[in-house]
This record gives structure tokens, C-alpha cells and sequence, in this order.
């Protein structure tokens, strides 16, 4: 969730809540006024009826406001409220009233006096005095929340700017990164800490570019004189022994110098160095690899099956997705068995490569890391560089056994 959704939401939830509690509070207290009103106002015709009936012995009664009679003392009644509801012959319904009971002794002589305010008029006050106010408090919270939103917008815009251009940037990039100055303190500061930040990492992602970069080309220089070396005393007259430590040394040096090309492989993959902006279709380069292996396949006797149903296209290098392919492959030649197979199907969002081996002890969770070894045999770079070509192009690659060695390379939903 966004900051400012999260922000208006919260504050659409406080005045809500604050709406609820207003008008709730707002309307027991009113209620409660207009009660003490008429209790005030009951009060008055009780003294007057008192006084009426100490001055002219006459008894009020004027059903269903007021009812007066004698009564002897030991019926007398304690002075009470209660809301009750009379029956209207004229209107066919009841009516809600608030009855006030008191015994008073006037003259020697026990009275009981009842006297009935309507509460229908009463509701209907409190609801015309708290439907106007409800409605205007409802106009009121809704105005404020539509400014502050428009206000949380408006002071957040430039941040969501900078925002933008930090997640646009790349080190790739020959400009420096450059944020937009907001007004506030607390975000330009955030900005100026960034800009530093960014400006550091990217002195120290060229000064490490480079330095890969020529220590792979000046190790590979002196790597290649070397073998030149070696491969030029094999033409001379060598005792058995010798020319077992020579070809020994040679092989020594073509896996360093494949490991040298492939760790410098894997931190340009790793710093983004390759630009995927064409649509490549795999099944073409599966083909055109498939004919470059067909010597290696011919040496083991393996049996490749080849099952094409769509066209599995994909945005990526296209140098990347022929070292993918390569290394794929590679791994299906270079661990499979003699008289072998290697089954490969393709489909619109999937790529299956299958190859007959031996049993190993590696999971999903650890043939793809670097220099994984099984029975003393080391797997290298090769799969660690496909997982990390797959990790950059939003494509997952599994392994699993069932009978045979399977990759499953898919792309993320």
C-alpha cells in the first residue's frame, strides 16, 4: 500500500469514527436537554396545581396531560419519571409520554398527581435540530478529507517524482543521479543523503567494472602464452611421463581460463551489462545449438528428442540466451551416460531439458550454486550463470529427478 493511501485511509477511518462519536454523543445530549426542559416545565404545572388546589380545593384533570385525586396514605407513591405509551382513539395508534408521579399532603389531605409530557413532538425536535447538524458535520468531514487528500497529493508529488527517477536509475548510465528539490527540509535532506550515496556506489561500481575487466584480459594474456607454450613442447621428443604432465598442465590452464571467462560472465550479469532489448525466439537458438553439439552428442551416442508445440519467445540478449542454451546442454552432455538420451520440449511459456545419468545426491536447492560437487565431480559455473541469466529475466528454472535429470525453465506468473 502506498504512503499516501495509507495516510487517507487512516484519516478517513478517524473522522469517521469522529463522526459516529459526535453524532451519537451529540444526540444523547441533546435528548438529555430537552428531558431537563421538560422536566422544568413539569415542575411549573405541578406548583400550579398544588396551588390551585390549596387555594379553590379544585382537581385538575385533563386526560392524558393531567390526573389528580385523594388518595389515603398508605397508597401514596414516591416521586418518579417513566416513559409510557397511551393508546390514540383519534389516531388509531400510540404515543410515547413521559409520566411524572408525586404524592403531595395539601391541607391535611393526600393527593396523588400524574403529569404526561408527549415525547412525540420531542423526537421529532431532536430530529430537527440533529438531522441539519448531522448533515452538516457530514459536509464539513468530507470537505476537509477531499483538501487534505488533495494537499497530501500536491506536497507528495515531488517525492513521488524522485521516486521515480530513483527507481529509473541505473549505474549504466554516463549521468549522474539528480533529484528535484521539494521545499522540505526533512525530504531534501533524504535527497541530499542519496545523491551521496549513489554517487559513491557509482565511482565504486566503475572503479570494480574496470578492474574486472583488466584483470580477466591480464590474466588471459599470460594464460594463453602459457598454453601456447605447453602445446609447443608437445611437438617435441618427450619421454611418457613429461608428456603426461604436460598435456596435465594444459588441461590445467584451458579450466582456468574458463573459469576466468566465466566469473568475469558472471559479474557483468550481475552489474546489468547486458541489455535486453530484442525479442529472441529460443526455439531458433535451441536448433542452432542442438547442430553446434551434434559432434559431442555423436562421441557419447546419445539420442536427442526434439519436441517443438509453440514458439518460446523471450526479451533478453540475445549473447545471453545463446550462453543459457549453451550451458544447458552442456550439462545434459557432460553428465549423461554412453548409448544416453536427451529429451528437450518447448513450449509457448515453457523450455524441458531432460537427460539420462547417473544417480546423484543434488536437490533444486543446491545444483545451482557455484562449484557444487557430487561424488568429487565439480559442476562448475555453467548452471550457476543459467540461474543467474534466468534470476535477471524474470524466468525460473527448476531441477528435479524422476528417473532422469530434468531443468524446467518457465517464466514467472
Amino acid at each position: 500500500m502506498k504512503f499516501l493511501q495509507k495516510i487517507n485511509r487512516q484519516y478517513f477511518l478517524i473522522l469517521v469514527v469522529l463522526l459516529l462519536l459526535i453524532s451519537f454523543s451529540g444526540y444523547f445530549l441533546l435528548r438529555a436537554i430537552i428531558k431537563n426542559e421538560i422536566k422544568e416545565d413539569i415542575y411549573e404545572k405541578e406548583y400550579a396545581i398544588i396551588q390551585e388546589i390549596k387555594s379553590q380545593n379544585n382537581l385538575i384533570n385533563l386526560y392524558p396531560i393531567i390526573e389528580t385525586r385523594n388518595i389515603s396514605k398508605n397508597k401514596t407513591e414516591p416521586k418518579s419519571y417513566k416513559e409510557i405509551y397511551l393508546s390514540d382513539e383519534a389516531e388509531d395508534e400510540t404515543e410515547a409520554y413521559l409520566e411524572y408521579t408525586n404524592s403531595v399532603k395539601i391541607n391535611n389531605q393526600w393527593y396523588l398527581i400524574k403529569i404526561r409530557h408527549s415525547l412525540l413532538e420531542t423526537n421529532d425536535l431532536i430530529l430537527a435540530i440533529a438531522l441539519p447538524l448531522l448533515l452538516l458535520l457530514v459536509l464539513i468531514f468530507s470537505f476537509s478529507f477531499l483538501i487534505t487528500k488533495k494537499l497530501n497529493k500536491t506536497v507528495w508529488k515531488d517525492f513521488e517524482e524522485n521516486s521515480q527517477r530513483i527507481q529509473n536509475y541505473s549505474f549504466k548510465k554516463t549521468q549522474k543521479l539528480t533529484l528535484k528539490n521539494t521545499g522540505i527540509e526533512e525530504f531534501d535532506r533524504i535527497n541530499d543523503i542519496i545523491m551521496k550515496m549513489t554517487g559513491k556506489l557509482r565511482t565504486d561500481y566503475f572503479s570494480l567494472k574496470e578492474f574486472t575487466e583488466n584483470a580477466s584480459h591480464e590474466i588471459q594474456t599470460p594464460l594463453s602464452i602459457v598454453l601456447l607454450n605447453l602445446e609447443e613442447l608437445l611437438q617435441q621428443n618427450l619421454s611418457e611421463s613429461e608428456l603426461k604432465q604436460v598435456v596435465s598442465a594444459i588441461n590445467a590452464i584451458k579450466r582456468l581460463s574458463t573459469l576466468n571467462r566465466s566469473l568475469l560472465l558472471l559479474t557483468k550479469i550481475e552489474n546489468d551489462q547486458f541489455d535486453a532489448d530484442n525479442v529472441v525466439v529460443i526455439n531458433n537458438i535451441l536448433k542452432q545449438k542442438i547442430q553446434e553439439f551434434t559432434p559431442l552428442f555423436e562421441i557419447k551416442k546419445l539420442k536427442v528428442e526434439l519436441n517443438i508445440a509453440q514458439d518460446f519467445t523471450l526479451k533478453i540478449n540475445r549473447q545471453l540466451a545463446e550462453i543459457l542454451i549453451s550451458n544447458l546442454l552442456s550439462n545434459a552432455v557432460k553428465h549423461n551416460i554412453a548409448n544416453g538420451s536427451i529429451q528437450i520440449a518447448i513450449s509457448q511459456n515453457e523450455l524441458k531439458i531432460c537427460n539420462t545419468g547417473t544417480e546423484n545426491s543434488l536437490t533444486d536447492k543446491t545444483i545451482f550454486n557455484r562449484f557444487t560437487k557430487n561424488n568429487s565431480e565439480s559442476y562448475g559455473l555453467g548452471l550457476a550463470i543459467v540461474k543467474k541469466i534466468c534470476g535477471k529475466h524474470h524466468l525460473e528454472i527448476r531441477y528435479f529427478k524422476n528417473g532422469q535429470h530434468c531443468f524446467i525453465l518457465n517464466r514467472k506468473l
